[in-house]
């Protein structure tokens, strides 16, 4: 479901999507991109992915279950929430077990899909 005006998403559940949808900060020339294994790219890691973020003063906006829904709008144009989106919130037993795919990736034993 779409939201009716797009907000910003915070540093910490973008890199859970991220995460949970197998996608790498990227650079492309020099704007900051979310690309997936293979994808053409400049691989870079988070803090140069923000920083280049901050310096096109943009925002990242998605739906949290939809892949291919980030995208990047000016920093103003986006609403902040009252809370975190729906999709973002607590998911319960779903949300162990992406924080221990997470640990595996982490620990260099992340099972190739």
């Amino acid at each position: 479901m779409a939201n009716a005006m797009p907000h910003p998403i915070e540093r910490q559940d973008l890199v859970h999507f991220a995460g949970r949808h197998r996608l790498s900060p990227a650079l492309r020339d020099g704007a900051p991109a979310l690309i997936a294994p293979g994808a053409p790219g400049e691989r870079c890691g988070w803090p140069p992915f923000f920083a280049a973020l901050a310096a096109r003063r943009l925002a990242a906006v998605l739906e949290p279950d939809e892949p291919a829904s980030f995208r990047l709008v000016p920093a103003g144009a986006a609403a902040r929430p009252a809370g975190p989106p729906a999709g973002l919130r607590a998911r319960g037993a779903g949300a162990f077990a992406e924080a221990r795919r997470f640990l595996a990736a982490l620990r260099g034993r992340y099972p190739p899909a």
